[in-house]
C-alpha cells in the first residue's frame, strides 16, 4: 500500500539520505496526502504535506541547473484528485476549485549520488506540494467558519504556486505537464476570486480572477471532460462563480 511505502521510505531515508530516497519521500507523502484529504482527514493530510515540503527543502538545496538523461522525460504531473465532497456551499457565496494534484513516481536509477537533480524537478514538486497546501487551507478555512489564518495561509500559497507555474511556463514544453498547468491557472485564478469574494469582499479583483477562469474553462472545456478529469456540473458550478459577485462593484468587460 501506499502507506506503508511511504514507512519503508522513511526508514530508508534516515540510513540513506540520497536523492533517490528523499524525490520518493516527497512523492509518497504527497500523495499519501491526497489521500487522507480525499477521505477528510484534513490534519493528517496537513503532516504529509509538511514532511513532502521538508524533504523538497533538502533538494532544493543540492539541485543543479543541469539536467541528466534520466530524468530528461520525466513527467512530474500524475493527474488530479476526487474533489473533497462537504456541505452544500451557502447561497451567495463561490465554490473553489477542490480538486489536487497527484506526482508521477520517478523511474530514474541516476539519483544515487549527490547533486542529481535538477531545479526543474524542485520546482515541479514544489508547485504540487504549495498548491495542495493552500487548497488544503482553503478547504479547513471554508469547514470550520472562515479561519483568518488559513484562509491567509492559502492566499499565500496560491501566490507562491502561480509564481512557480510562471517559472516553470518557460522551461518546460511536454504537452502532459502544459496540460495540467493549464487546469491548474484556471485552478488558482477560480480559488483565489473565491477567497477575494468569499472572505475579503475584493469583489472587482474577484471578478477579474472569475472571468480569467472562465476563459481557462473555455480553454479546456473539451478534453477536460472527455478526459473525465471534471464532471460536467462541476464545470458548470464553477463557470457560474461569476454571477454571484455582487453587480454593483463587478464591472461589465
Amino acid at each position: 500500500s501506499l502507506q506503508k511505502r511511504l514507512t519503508i521510505n522513511t526508514i530508508a531515508i534516515s540510513q540513506f539520505p540520497n536523492f533517490k530516497y528523499k524525490m520518493d519521500s516527497v512523492i509518497a507523502n504527497n500523495n499519501l496526502g491526497v489521500h487522507f484529504y480525499e477521505k477528510g482527514k484534513l490534519e493528517n493530510a496537513s503532516t504529509c504535506f509538511r514532511n513532502a515540503a521538508s524533504a523538497i527543502g533538502f533538494l532544493r538545496d543540492r539541485s543543479t541547473n543541469d539536467s541528466f538523461p534520466g530524468l530528461s522525460n520525466y513527467d512530474p504531473i500524475k493527474g488530479w484528485s476526487k474533489p473533497l465532497r462537504t456541505a452544500e456551499t451557502q447561497e451567495g457565496l463561490s465554490v473553489p476549485f477542490s480538486r489536487m494534484l497527484l506526482l508521477n513516481e520517478c523511474e530514474s536509477e541516476n539519483m544515487e549520488n549527490e547533486h542529481m537533480v535538477s531545479c526543474f524537478e524542485t520546482d515541479a514538486m514544489s508547485l504540487v506540494v504549495l498548491y495542495n497546501s493552500a487548497v488544503l487551507n482553503h478547504v479547513h478555512s471554508d469547514l470550520n467558519g472562515q479561519i483568518t489564518t488559513s484562509t491567509e495561509a492559502a492566499y499565500q500559497g496560491y501566490e507562491q504556486t502561480f509564481v512557480i507555474s510562471q517559472r516553470l511556463s518557460e522551461s518546460c514544453s511536454g504537452s502532459s505537464f502544459s496540460f495540467h498547468k493549464q487546469v491548474l491557472k484556471m485552478a488558482l485564478f477560480n480559488n483565489m476570486g473565491a477567497l477575494y469574494h468569499n472572505n475579503y469582499g475584493r469583489f472587482r479583483d474577484a471578478a477579474q480572477c472569475f472571468k480569467s477562469s472562465i476563459k481557462q474553462i473555455d480553454i479546456l472545456e473539451k478534453r477536460l471532460l472527455f478526459d473525465a478529469l471534471i464532471d460536467a456540473d462541476e464545470l458548470k458550478q464553477l463557470s457560474m462563480n461569476l454571477l454571484v459577485v455582487p453587480v454593483a462593484t463587478a464591472p461589465v468587460a
